[in-house]
């Protein structure tokens, strides 16, 4: 499940940038091991960044991210401006310019963890059975969504880019959505245990969250376990705080199992 733009990317920038910098005529002093900007021209940039991440505004803040960059091509915050890129593409729905900013955040640096998730989870939603590289997609899914758990093994806050406090909400969210695009890939694959058995990794990374456990209801029933996908529809209904669409998905899986255990008892 992806988290609004200042939830994690977007904050990032702002929870390190000293917060003189951004009220002040001028750069402000900050921890050598803090990013900083380098002039007032570079802190209002990031401004705007900061203004349409507040805003919500995915397209905006694409903009605001390319201005800053072709501007500041030294700026020290580069990999969060190139993260928050990608969450922001990602968010606007756009998978041709997804696939360009996660590919230049992992060039910038190849042990990035959040762009090779948004890539597999983006490639999963862009593909389908009938599609003629749909094997192409399948393997890019896996190899994107696998290299991140790997790298998630021995990834800290720091390595990470992301704040102490943060990195166990980021993390849990991040192994999450990349079992969730293996599932993906499974499902595609018509290897329906499998992609059971990932949506299962997915609800074991992120048990408070309603979007896998809802995702789990439909891995069940692909796999025709009709009783694991009502009770798997049933915890999520139970939840606290559930997004309506989640739950309008959990009850039409529900209703579908249902429907289709009654049709294999005749």
């Amino acid at each position: 499940m992806r988290k609004p733009l200042l939830t994690f990317a977007a904050a990032l920038i702002f929870a390190v940038m000293p917060t003189a910098a951004l009220a002040s005529s001028g750069p402000a002093q900050a921890p050598a091991s803090q990013p900083k900007p380098k002039s007032q021209k570079e802190v209002d940039a990031l401004k705007k960044v900061q203004a349409a991440a507040q805003a919500n505004d995915p397209k905006a803040m694409l903009d605001a991210i390319k201005e800053t960059l072709e501007n500041f091509a030294d700026t020290e915050y580069k990999p969060m401006l190139l993260g928050m890129a990608v969450q922001a593409a990602e968010q606007s729905g756009d998978y041709a310019e997804t696939v360009v900013w996660a590919e230049r955040a992992i060039e910038n640096n190849p042990n990035e963890i959040s762009a090779r998730v948004a890539l597999a989870e983006s490639t999963a939603r862009n593909t389908h059975q009938n599609d003629l590289d749909k094997d192409q997609s399948l393997k890019k899914i896996n190899d994107y969504a696998n290299k991140a758990l790997d790298l998630l093994k021995t990834a800290t806050a720091a390595s990470a880019g992301v704040p102490d406090a943060q990195w166990p909400s980021v993390k849990q969210n991040l192994t999450d959505r990349a079992y969730i695009a293996l599932g993906d890939a499974a499902f595609l694959n018509k290897n329906f245990p499998d992609e059971v058995k990932d949506v299962q990794a997915a609800v074991a990374a992120e048990p408070s969250s309603s979007l896998p456990a809802a995702r789990l209801a439909k891995a069940y029933v692909d796999n025709k376990q009709y009783d694991e996908a009502i009770a798997a529809a049933d915890k999520v209904l139970a939840m606290p705080d559930v997004p309506q669409q989640v739950k309008t998905y959990a009850e039409g899986q529900k209703s579908v199992a249902t429907k289709l255990k009654a049709a294999g008892a005749k």
